[in-house]
């Protein structure tokens, strides 16, 4: 069953949400969120249903732009580890611009969904980004993944940190070759 553009603003408003409306209805509409951190204080989440209405998705929208950075295999890393630990989310990088983005989707082929399933999905992207946001912020500024810093006894986190460790030092062999031609 399908959802439209109209149907989603009301389940928007049956959830308490405030938003603010694209020219467009089928564009979609914003709603931002209060983020923990004072570098990133508002959390906008852009919210649409697709063209035939089986897909409602929630993209968090200018959350990061990076081109061409020293550190982008170790934020690459990072975003492939985030979407790993809640499979909830994915998170991508756009190549033309450097906009990073998570989004999370509800599929709407059997059902309209209802107000308290499109909250969870539009909250749920929210948090993804905000809980990100500080690894992310400082693999930027300092480029090393603060995960990897961290001591833990957890075997799998110390697998990860080995593979994550290794992958970063085979990136820097395969950029040193390819700048050398």
């Amino acid at each position: 069953m399908a959802c439209t553009s109209q149907r989603l603003l009301e389940l928007l408003n049956e959830a308490g949400f405030r938003y603010w409306t694209a020219p467009n209805p089928e564009d979609g509409c914003l709603v931002s969120f209060m983020g923990n951190h004072a570098t990133r204080p508002t959390v906008f989440v852009h919210v649409r249903v697709d063209s035939d209405g089986s897909v409602l998705t929630a993209m968090v929208t200018a959350f990061l732009r990076v081109a061409d950075h020293p550190s982008l295999p170790v934020l690459m890393q990072a975003m492939l580890h985030e979407a790993y630990l809640t499979v909830l989310g994915q998170w991508e990088m756009d190549p033309s611009d450097g906009e990073v983005r998570v989004t999370v989707q509800l599929p709407l082929f059997d059902a309209e969904p209802t107000a308290n399933q499109v909250a969870r999905t539009v909250t749920a992207a929210a948090r993804l980004a905000d809980r990100a946001w500080p690894r992310l912020l400082a693999i930027l500024e300092t480029g090393q993944d603060p995960v990897l810093e961290e001591d833990d006894d957890d075997p799998a986190r110390k697998e990860l940190r080995r593979l994550q460790i290794r992958m970063q030092e085979l990136l820097q062999a395969q950029r040193s070759k390819t700048d050398q031609n």
